[in-house]
């Protein structure tokens, strides 16, 4: 069988639909980024020593685990980490797809995009154990490496092989053998550029490489969905990395399923001065390793300290980076959270720190967006991915494992903001009687109650989200825009009687995930950046001496 790439597009009604072929022409390189792939000079940096020893050598194909034993571990772990994505039966319409883009693979026909072999065959199983533990940077599929044991991803390969009927019926093709990368030199990068215009990769990716060619919009996959096309010129967003020989890989193989066709008809110089010629453009200073699951720390101070998320103690706390996720595929994502943390005898302090280009203050309007920020926390007595992973979905939580959700809003923040310099200007002065230009009381218009720009929510579960009582909400905050950075303090008492709040102790770390909404980005609801879980080691001075 022979599965050529499945592109189509859609043009205005003005243009003949019979363009459609045209495009299987020139599809250009829909190439893919792994920041856990990479290091800071470009070299392989792999999650996990297991990666790295399993793929030592592209030919040897680890013996399959296909006891009942390991298909039972792998539908269990399947069935925590996988399904709200991918589906109970593999199709990719679990509960969150209605929050992705790209949507999770389907696997029930067998194809996909990350492979060794040649285009239209299936995956050797390391090619899927590669995809489950590095993740696919740009979308919402994370890395899974530091997560599972190497027995456990195995034991997933095997199980979601079973979704597909090709498994049973066919055999891999033997891998693409890749040939030693020649060295760059500027006669074959510009053979390369030169093969990137006569192939009409803009068209895409645009002449620039950063994915807004004329076709970028119009661009559908196999299963009729939108296709993204990425920015070549960024080394945090390739899916498959952004080596030579991985560039040179994904020329030739393609990303079955997707507009990206194999350009195995090209020559081995060809596909190699391509390569070249991308590699020569992407801008390495720019790369950032992704690190998913990460142990975040408090620092104890014997001072008060205020909200303001420029108080001068914060200069001396440790900073610490936590990798989002972009849910919608877009340009320019945040990926990055700078988390730093304090504990005194008042309370517990969280500042985080993202970049924003544009402070995005209001949603009063149906075309505006508000910035925000979320901190949520997993309730109850768990350990991350120990006793059968019993942690709640990161995403919302799960039936029976509700999470305790902190959201700062921009808009809740400039509303409180403006009130009171509306109150202050009008002070002494009868409210009533005013008249703003034939409009509603400007103060009146604001929400009387909402002295806080935070809210506490709980959630089980995808459309459980539900604000704690008023009475109960007992979360400060305060942000701050300037120079293009958001900052943005979280505090709260170290006890509550409250108990769907989060408990601080010190007997074993709190699981803690991020979400950011970006109103230039028309982020809402569930369109966002998320990070994964991470493990806070909540320190108190009170506690520790009681140990």
């Amino acid at each position: 069988m022979v599965m050529k790439s499945h592109t189509h597009y859609r043009l205005p009604i003005s243009e003949s639909v019979k363009n459609i072929c045209t495009v299987l022409i020139i599809a250009s390189l829909c190439l893919g980024f792994s920041p856990n792939r990479a290091s800071a000079n470009g070299s392989a940096d792999h999650q996990n020593h297991a990666v790295d020893k399993v793929f030592t050598s592209p030919s040897e194909e680890p013996s399959p685990h296909s006891a009942s034993g390991h298909q039972t571990l792998g539908e269990t772990v399947y069935k925590h980490m996988c399904v709200y994505c991918h589906g109970s039966d593999g199709n990719g319409g679990g509960k969150a797809t209605a929050y992705l883009y790209p949507w999770p693979r389907d696997f029930r026909k067998g194809v996909f995009k990350h492979r060794s072999t040649p285009s239209g065959a299936l995956p050797l199983d390391k090619d899927i154990f590669q995809t489950i533990s590095r993740g696919v940077p740009g979308t919402s599929m994370p890395a899974w490496g530091q997560a599972l044991t190497e027995d456990e991803t195995w034991s997933v390969v095997q199980y979601i092989k079973k979704f597909s009927n090709r498994f049973a019926a066919e055999s891999p093709k033997d891998p693409v053998v890749v040939s030693p990368a020649p060295v760059s030199t500027p006669e074959r990068v510009g053979r390369g550029k030169d093969l990137y215009g006569e192939l009409r990769c803009s068209r895409c990716h645009g002449t620039d490489l950063k994915g807004n060619g004329p076709l970028a919009d119009k661009l559908y996959d196999l299963w009729d969905h939108r296709a993204f096309i990425y920015d070549l010129t960024n080394p945090n967003t390739f899916k498959f990395g952004y080596e030579l020989k991985d560039i040179y890989l994904t020329l030739t193989t393609g990303l079955d399923g997707s507009p990206m066709k194999a350009y195995d008809d090209l020559s081995d110089q060809k596909r190699w001065d391509l390569a070249l010629y991308i590699k020569s453009q992407i801008q390495h200073e720019k790369f950032q390793k992704a690190e998913y699951e990460t142990d975040l720390m408090t620092k104890v101070i014997d001072k008060e300290i205020d909200l303001d998320p420029d108080n001068p103690i914060w200069k001396d706390v440790p900073v610490q980076e936590v990798h989002m996720i972009p849910l919608s595929a877009r340009a320019n994502p945040v990926n990055r959270v700078e988390f730093k943390s304090v504990v005194n005898d008042e309370g517990i302090f969280f500042r985080l720190e993202w970049d924003d280009a544009l402070a995005d203050r209001t949603s009063s309007r149906h075309q505006d967006f508000k910035d925000a920020i979320a901190m949520e926390f997993s309730l109850g007595d768990v350990l991350l991915h120990k006793f059968g992973h019993n942690e709640p979905f990161f995403g919302m939580g799960n039936r029976g494992k509700v999470v305790n959700i902190w959201q700062w809003r921009a808009d809740w923040q400039t509303e409180i903001e403006t009130k009171e310099k509306l109150e202050y200007a009008t002070q002494g002065m009868d409210m009533d009687t005013m008249r703003f230009g034939g409009e509603v009381n400007p103060v009146d218009s604001l929400n009387p109650f909402r002295d806080v720009p935070v809210e506490e929510l709980n959630a089980e579960g995808f459309g459980t989200l539900t604000p704690q009582p008023q009475t109960k909400q007992n979360v400060l905050g305060k942000g701050v825009w300037k120079e293009g950075k958001w900052r943005v303090v979280f505090y709260r008492a170290l006890e509550s009687l409250n108990k769907w709040d989060i408990k601080f102790q010190s007997k074993q770390p709190v699981l803690v995930s991020f979400a950011v909404w970006d109103g230039a980005h028309q982020d809402r609801n569930g369109r966002k950046v998320v990070s994964m879980w991470q493990r806070f080691h909540f320190s108190n001075k009170n506690f520790d001496s009681e140990k």
